[in-house]
């Protein structure tokens, strides 16, 4: 799992007038909007003695703990402890990590790192989203597999016809005699990879955005018609066992609730159809060398995307899980914020990192 990423950590709809807690990179974080609407992403511990943050309540613009009434202002820092003697100065020490929020899509999203904001990866834009022609529909998905292998499943070029009863008919769209339809897509950014699938039935180009962000988008003929789909998703790592992972999906025909209705109920059965074969993959994390599977030349936008992390571990972004287990039930760690570059005291140890 890696830090210095943005990640989808709830649907903009959940998050009301009450914290909500979300889990991820075997991290706990407590969301909540202030009095203006803006949300916020904390580090879910209180300093003064480690109570849940998002079991307490919204107090102005300010989180407070339910155990002893300190607030937390949206940038982390402690703005009241109650039982402070009026006049007397909040410790330096009481603040909490606080990660940069962003709300598009109709999602949550928090930048889970120290970079500085100049040096982010983006966010994967969804310029169909409100955009006229355009019918949207999200949806949610809970995977018990690695998020590399959710990640890799999205820009598997030719599991489609062996995997979807339903997706067949794409038999033999990635080849056509000796020809092979697969090409490499040149890069847009530092961040990203993909291919294009060219063949007289659909016109298919997927890649990747950073470490969890992806995209698929699918040309094809509907009769004498051509229609668009254009999937975007976002995968957020629970643990090395699990993730989530928001999917929006646009099209640009057969508009109407009826089709939503349609699509969604397609979209589980792939979704399970995908789900059931890398929940019964082993091993369950990936191993770093990546030596136990064999990639052909069809892959190779998968290999980009491991050489892509590769590097991004040898930045320090990965976090060292075996040191994670090694602090056990007895400590606590956070998943450093920017603020942490600025130095001064933090209570709790940033979390190891290879």
């Amino acid at each position: 799992m890696l830090i210095n990423f943005w990640y989808a950590l709830a649907r903009s709809e959940e998050l009301g007038n009450t914290p909500l807690k979300v889990h991820a990179l075997r991290h706990d974080f407590a969301l909540f909007r202030d009095s203006a609407g803006k949300a916020h992403c904390l580090a879910d511990i209180c300093v003064h003695r480690n109570g849940s943050l998002s079991g307490g309540s919204v107090q102005g613009d300010c989180i407070q703990c339910p155990y002893h009434g300190w607030r937390y202002g949206g940038d982390g820092a402690c703005q009241r402890i109650p039982t402070l003697p009026e006049g007397d100065e909040i410790p330096a020490g009481a603040r909490v990590d606080a990660y940069p929020v962003e709300e598009r899509y109709g999602l949550v999203f928090a930048f889970l790192g120290d970079l500085p904001e100049a040096e982010r990866p983006p966010i994967l834009e969804v310029p169909e989203w409100d955009a006229d022609g355009w019918s949207m529909i999200t949806m949610e998905y809970l995977w018990r597999a690695h998020y590399e292998r959710v990640m890799e499943n999205g820009v598997d070029a030719t599991h489609a016809e062996f995997s979807h009863a339903d997706a067949s008919a794409m038999a033999g769209d990635f080849q056509r005699g000796g020809e092979t339809l697969y090409t490499l897509t040149e890069p847009v950014g530092p961040w990203d990879g993909g291919y294009t699938i060219d063949s007289p039935q659909v016109t298919l180009n997927q890649g990747y955005l950073g470490a969890v962000q992806g995209w698929a988008k699918m040309n094809f003929s509907l009769g004498k018609e051509r229609g668009d789909f254009r999937f975007y998703y976002y995968v957020t790592p629970i643990d090395e066992t699990a993730c989530k992972r928001y999917l929006l999906h646009a099209r640009n025909f057969q508009m109407g609730e009826s089709m939503d209705a349609e699509l969604i109920k397609t979209n589980w059965k792939f979704e399970k159809e995908d789900r059931d074969l890398l929940e019964a993959m082993h091993p369950v994390v990936p191993p770093r060398d990546r030596g136990h599977d064999l990639l052909q030349p069809e892959e190779q936008v998968m290999a980009h995307y491991r050489k892509h992390l590769r590097q991004w571990e040898k930045d320090g972004w990965r976090i060292d899980t075996d040191a994670l287990d090694a602090l056990g039930a007895e400590r606590a760690c956070a998943i450093p914020s920017p603020a942490r570059r600025d130095g001064g005291r933090w209570v709790l140890p940033a979390v190891p990192l290879i």
